[in-house]
């Protein structure tokens, strides 16, 4: 495991990178949200191929984890959604620059 890379990220806050000590968590679909006693809860589920004797597939989703968190780390989730979000997005060509704007 490489040594933990730590930098700065907006906010003074320090993050510190754990290599592969951190789990990922690959989901497909948020299967169920809500809120207990102000905490935000999200259930994750992912989808399953089940072959059946007959030859045909099953799908199914299974959980796959359950994030918990206040309001205020779910916002920052958020914001970090979006930006990757943004991204995804594909580059505005520029339109091409004419003679007679150059001069």
């Amino acid at each position: 495991m490489a040594d933990p890379e730590v930098t700065a990220v907006s906010g003074g806050i320090v993050y510190e990178d754990t290599g592969g000590a951190a789990p990922l968590v690959y989901f497909d679909i948020v299967g169920a949200y809500g809120t207990m006693s102000g905490m935000i809860e999200l259930e994750l589920a992912t989808r399953i191929l089940i072959p059946r004797p007959d030859g045909s597939t099953e799908v199914k989703f299974i959980s796959c984890g359950r994030l918990r968190c206040s309001p205020n780390a779910a916002i920052n989730l958020r914001s970090g959604i979006d930006s990757a979000l943004k991204l995804q997005e594909p580059l505005q060509p520029e339109p091409p620059v004419t003679a007679r704007e150059m001069n």
